[in-house]
């Protein structure tokens, strides 16, 4: 038999050294993201399809009101998650705002949207099939979407004041560092005439994404 037939799927040992074992496996789940998308948009490539399904992802941000600090939950998700981390690898939110803050009953403030109008989004929809949707407490972020299999792009809301509303929207984690920022901006109010309500539109105070990184 060959040497490299001999040495195959092996480790060698070193004497006073412990044998390496093999690296663990995180699992994951496949995502499509290549369902249409109307509306306006900012092109970016989709991810690609393996997304892991365990696993915490942090992003820090910093805004012009102020830093905050995201914490995801790749198994609340997976494809949620992916997508997020890729959109902000590849910058996509850097120099966008926030466009909807509501303050009454609904208790959101919507980002990731970079035409801010409502409508756009990256150029792709995509499912989240195996995500946690309900509880969406002071803290939380999840992704917005038009109550519809398919249609997650790349905006999301944060919720300032615990809410209660359809559980539709896949759960990505929270802020776990800065709601100050985001009560000083929900505090500011919503500029009349500019959404659904005089309590449904563009914030006052906007919150501007200056960058955004993987920790």
């Amino acid at each position: 038999m060959a040497v490299s037939g001999l040495l195959a799927g092996c480790t060698a040992a070193v004497p006073g050294r412990p044998v390496a074992g093999p690296l663990p496996v995180v699992p994951t789940v496949t995502c499509d993201y290549s369902l249409p998308a109307d509306g306006p948009k900012k092109d970016v490539d989709p991810p690609s399809a393996k997304a892991e399904s365990e696993g915490t992802v942090v992003v820090e941000v910093k805004t012009s009101q102020g830093d905050l600090e995201f914490e995801f939950d790749a198994a609340s998700a997976p494809c949620s998650v992916h997508n997020f981390r890729h959109l902000v690898e590849e910058k996509f939110f850097e120099g966008t705002a926030c466009h909807r803050l509501t303050v009454d009953g609904l208790w959101v403030l919507q980002c990731g949207d970079a035409t801010e109008t409502g409508q756009g989004g990256p150029g792709y929809h995509f499912d989240d099939p195996d995500a946690k949707t309900g509880g969406y407490d002071r803290g939380v972020i999840a992704m917005a979407n038009r109550q519809q299999a398919g249609t997650n792009g790349s905006q999301f809301f944060i919720v300032h004041k615990d809410s209660s509303f359809d559980p539709d929207f896949p759960v990505l984690g929270r802020v776990v560092e800065g709601m100050d920022v985001i009560d000083k901006v929900a505090a500011g109010g919503v500029v009349p005439g500019t959404g659904f309500s005089e309590t449904d539109g563009r914030p006052v105070l906007p919150l501007k994404f200056v960058t955004l990184s993987v920790k």
